[in-house]
């Protein structure tokens, strides 16, 4: 029990035909809720933060200490993932900080771009004993942007995959960040393609609102890890929106109680919906 290397854990659940979920963190709350959901399936997790999400908690080191304690505290197997990291700077704190795998997002540039600071950030990882993943394709976010006009190219998997030396590839077939405006479609043909391609673990970001039939068929096709924020987060909102009917505000302790609940729930859901079939 403790933590791994994720590349090890997706090996493991690629071998087992399973993908496992990647949660975003955001404060004590909802790290305890991921751990215990993790406890009670039984199942390894991902523990995982952008910048955006760890700062307000004091940065990547203290993100990293409550990530610690409640993995011993529960006995689970997890990995502590940087998300979306946009600099070589913050990989390398997330390394000196005890994150055991991280992931810088240059997918937005050109492919040569992508490739060279992808392949920076991975020396710097494997030098640190991390697994690293990076992004070829561009997922984009729920804000009404075109996910069909940055689908991964399969004719440049293998190139990216030799210069980069990545543990981890996440792919764009169609998900996109946060709400989905219209229906859902993966490009599964797409996928398989990449599958064959190589035998690293693919990931899969944007795995909120995606259907669960077509998230199963990915996970048959080499999708290992399914990143999930805004369905866990909604849970949370929700959990808020019930205790402003009842509780007072004035004791913390009592009043998020049912948004704890809510989204250990959830995201115990979830890591069911990955693992059984």
């Amino acid at each position: 029990m403790g933590l791994h290397r994720m590349d090890t854990l997706l090996k493991e659940a690629k071998r087992n035909h399973i993908a496992l979920g990647a949660f975003e963190c955001w404060d004590s709350i909802n790290i305890q809720g991921i751990a215990k959901a993790a406890a009670n399936c039984k199942t390894p997790v991902i523990f995982q933060a952008t910048p955006v999400e760890y700062e307000p908690m004091g940065g990547a080191a203290a993100l990293s200490h409550m990530v610690r304690f409640y993995v011993d505290k529960y006995g689970i197997d997890a990995a502590l993932h940087l998300d979306h990291g946009s600099t070589l700077e913050q990989v390398e704190d997330c390394v000196r900080s005890g994150f055991t795998s991280v992931m810088l997002d240059t997918s937005a540039l050109c492919f040569e771009e992508n490739s060279r600071l992808s392949a920076a950030a991975a020396k710097i990882a494997h030098d640190g004993d991390l697994s690293f993943e990076a992004e070829l394709g561009h997922v984009t976010g729920g804000d009404g942007g075109d996910a069909e006009s940055a689908l991964t190219v399969p004719e440049e998997v293998v190139e990216f995959v030799r210069i980069t030396n990545v543990d981890c590839l996440a792919v764009s077939i169609g998900t996109i960040h946060g709400d989905y405006r219209g229906e859902p479609k993966l490009h599964l043909d797409l996928l398989e393609k990449i599958s064959g391609m190589v035998d690293i673990p693919l990931v899969l970001h944007g795995g909120s609102g995606t259907p669960i039939d077509q998230l199963h068929a990915a996970i048959k096709l080499g999708i290992a890890k399914i990143n999930i924020c805004t369905d866990i987060h909604k849970a949370f909102l929700a959990g808020i929106e019930e205790a402003r009917q009842t509780l007072t505000p004035s004791v913390p302790g009592n009043f998020y109680r049912p948004a704890a609940a809510k989204m250990t729930a959830k995201t115990e859901e979830i890591i069911k919906l990955f693992s059984l079939f």
